[in-house]
């Protein structure tokens, strides 16, 4: 459990980072963080979840979407190589990037790729998120959270390279036949303990849904 004076410490710093231009933002916080890396990211992921509401509320969902996937250039990874990763295919889009399969050829396994969309590098708010977004996960661990791997830029494409999970969406489960009540609860009390871990560490998924939540074959 966080203590209430880290929590206070916490609470401090965010509200007046976001008293500060987004801009400025990295040297203030390197400025009040000094080497305290956890403490820095606590204040990250909680702008970004500040920053990420706010464009919720600001724009809909079908026009979020439909900036997400309008670069030509996303339709054509498909068989090419983003630095030792080979593009198999696309997997899936959302408000904040297109995820791709793809196979880490150093490693040898395959990882799921996210890639923010060319004209979101652009945008400087954007790109940040995208960038809290990685480190914040990448400091979770848990079974029933997915592992971050990489993040870095190949080609004027930013990625996070993460673990990838080979099996169904909750959503496509529960389309196919109803769930048993015992299938239900186990669902959940995994959910709930890694949501636990997050929230201990400062990090809230504010996107919780079916379509999130992924069920290994």
């Amino acid at each position: 459990m966080k203590r209430p004076d880290r929590w206070q410490e916490v609470k401090a710093i965010l509200h007046s980072a976001l008293e500060v231009s987004p801009s400025e933002r990295a040297s203030f916080l390197e400025k009040k963080c000094g080497d305290d890396l956890g403490l820095r990211g606590e204040v990250e992921s909680l702008i970004a979840s500040h920053d990420g509401a706010a464009e919720l509320l600001e724009s809909s969902v079908p026009e979020v979407h439909a900036t997400a996937v309008s670069d030509s250039h996303t339709d054509e990874l498909a068989g090419r190589s983003l630095g030792h990763y080979e593009v198999i295919q696309k997997l899936g889009a959302g408000g904040m990037g297109e995820i791709y399969l793809a196979r880490d050829t150093t490693l040898g396994r395959n990882v799921a790729l996210k890639l923010l969309p060319e004209s979101f590098t652009q945008d400087g708010d954007r790109l940040g998120r995208f960038q809290q977004e990685a480190r914040a996960a990448s400091a979770l661990n848990h079974p029933n959270i997915l592992t971050v791997h990489e993040i870095g830029n190949v080609d004027s494409l930013n990625y996070i390279a993460t673990e990838y999970v080979d099996g169904d969406t909750l959503r496509d489960r529960i389309n196919r036949t109803p769930l048993k009540i015992t299938e239900a609860l186990e669902i959940a009390t995994q959910v709930a303990s890694a949501l636990a871990t997050a929230h201990e560490a400062g990090i809230i998924h504010r996107d919780i849904k079916p379509e999130n939540i992924m069920l290994r074959r």
